[in-house]
Parts: C-alpha cells; structure tokens; sequence
C-alpha cells in the first residue's frame, strides 16, 4: 500500500474516533414499551373538553336558573292576569258610580228640600206658640191685676218665669259675637283649633250665669235649666236645634257689673284664650235694652192651687 493512502486512511480513521458516536436503536424489551404516538387519543382528549367543558356543579346551577326562569314567568303571568281583573273590576264600579250619580245628586237635593221645608214650618209653628203664649200672658196678667192677691201673685209669677224662661225678659245687658277663626290665607283652609265647638259655648253660658246674668239666649233661643247644647257633626245645638254662625250671645243683667264680672269668670277668661291663641272673632257690647223671648219648649209639668197641699 502506499504511504499516502496509509496516512489519508489513518487521518480518517482518527477524524471518525474524534466524533461522538450516536447510541444505537433501543429495541423495547418488553413490546409497547415505547408506544406509537396516535392522533386519535389527543382528538378524543379535545372532544372531552369541549363536550364536558362545565363540572357537576355549574350544570346544577344552570338548571336552577332555568327552573327560576320558569316560575318567574308563571309568576308574572299571574300577576298580570290579577292586575286585569282589578282593572276590570275597578272600571266596572266607575261606571256604576257614574250612572248612579244623577240618581243620588237627585236624592239628596230631595231631601235638602225636606228639611228646609220641615224647618220653616217648625219656625212657623214656634212663632205661633209663642204668639198664643204671650196671649195668655196678658190675660193671666189682666185677671190678676183685679184684685190685690192677683197683683202680689203676678209678681211672683214674673219673678218665676225669668226664672224659668217662660217668660219675656227686657233689660239691659251684654252682647256676644261669637264665630270661627278667619281662613288662613297661606294655607288656604280653617284650622280645626279656631272652630268654635259646642264646649265653647257651654263655658260662655256658665260663665253669665257665675256673672249674674239673669237670662241667656244664644240665637235667639232662650236657654233654661234643661237646655242642653250639645255638638253633632259640624254643627252646634241647643235643644237639637243647629245654630247658624255667627253664634250671638245676649244676656239681661246689672250693666255696671255684668260684664266686668264674666271677663273674670273661667268662661270669660275661656273666650278671650281662644280669640289670643286661636284668633276666633269675638265683639262684646254692652246694650241698654235687650228683649229676650220665652222659650218655646217649656210644658207644664206640675201645677196646684194656692194653699193646697
């Protein structure tokens, strides 16, 4: 052999000892030790995934809110259908209500009309009582006066009957004015504290009679031991007959005291609290002759001769 190709062979050899040398081809032992990379087991894998991408749990929460939907729409339903039967049941009574409007304005102006009928002919009817009692006033007076005992006897009776208040009364003495506060003009309406109730009047009447006055009429009517004044509804009565405003007060008394003597009593002192506090109206004159009438409603209950027993 040459030398050249000796030391080309021999550069070779060392060049192939100089490089690594790579691990031979690992034959498995055991078969599928090393198994074959397969498409399918990864494409299985994503389908899982996709298919299966919520646990247990999340599914359960998600048929909840679907149940909840569910009766949340039977709810609303319902609620719906009961709103269109009120609806339906509230137009039903509005149009009841109108029709039977006129019928009802109808009836009340009838019967409007009833009372003030019924109430001029009681006023027609306590004129005439009156008329006929003064009638038998003067003849009882008249008969009396023939004789000395008749005259002694009619001073008593007029003594008894300004008492009593079946008789008329004339003198001088004290007038009241008496009404509800004014309206306010901010708020547009009466305030309920500047109403004159029945209350009111029945300390004004007290506190005459504590004063000395010797008769008291409100209205007009004259008031007696069994006057009752009483408060129904809105209005004020005085032997269940409903005063008008404004409430006047007259009584017949001494002038030099009468009227000194009740701004001092509790009914006075009463009065002039509720014109400062609750600004009710409230005039006072002194008259110098006041005629007061009888009181109509006065019966006789008991009578008997002079010296019977």
């Amino acid at each position: 052999m040459a030398r050249g190709e000796s030391d080309t062979t021999t550069a070779r050899s060392e060049r192939s000892a100089a490089k690594p040398k790579r691990p031979p081809v690992r034959q498995g032992v055991w078969p599928g030790a090393y198994p074959e990379y397969r498409r399918d087991d990864s494409m299985s894998l994503m389908r899982e995934l996709v298919t299966h991408a919520l646990d247990d749990g999340y599914a359960a929460a998600a048929a909840r809110r679907g149940s909840n939907r569910t009766r949340s729409r039977r709810g609303m339903g319902a609620t719906v259908l009961v709103l269109l039967v009120l609806g339906l049941l509230l137009t039903m009574a509005a149009l009841q209500t109108r029709h039977s409007a006129p019928a009802v304005a109808k009836e009340k102006a009838e019967l409007v009309v009833r009372i003030r009928n019924e109430a001029e002919r009681n006023d027609t009817t306590r004129a005439q009582a009156n008329s006929l009692q003064e009638e038998v006033t003067r003849l009882q007076n008249d008969l009396l006066a023939s004789t000395v005992s008749g005259q002694d006897l009619r001073e008593r009776l007029d003594a008894l009957d300004v008492l009593a208040g079946t008789g008329r009364v004339e003198g001088p003495g004290l007038r009241l004015l008496i009404d509800d506060a004014p309206t306010d003009d901010v708020a547009g309406a009466q305030s309920g504290d500047g109403r004159i109730l029945d209350i009111d009047l029945q300390q004004v009447v007290n506190g005459l009679w504590a004063a000395g006055a010797e008769a008291i009429t409100v209205n007009g009517q004259r008031l007696t031991a069994l006057t009752a004044i009483r408060g129904a509804d809105k209005s004020i009565t005085v032997d269940y007959r409903p005063l008008a405003r404004p409430y006047v007060v007259e009584a017949i008394g001494n002038p030099d005291s009468l009227e000194a003597r009740f701004t001092e009593s509790p009914g006075g002192e009463w009065l002039f609290n509720l014109k400062a506090v609750h600004h009710i109206r409230l005039e006072t004159k002194a008259v110098d002759k006041l005629t007061l009438p009888a009181d109509s409603g006065s019966n006789l209950r008991y009578a008997r001769t002079e010296g019977a027993q």
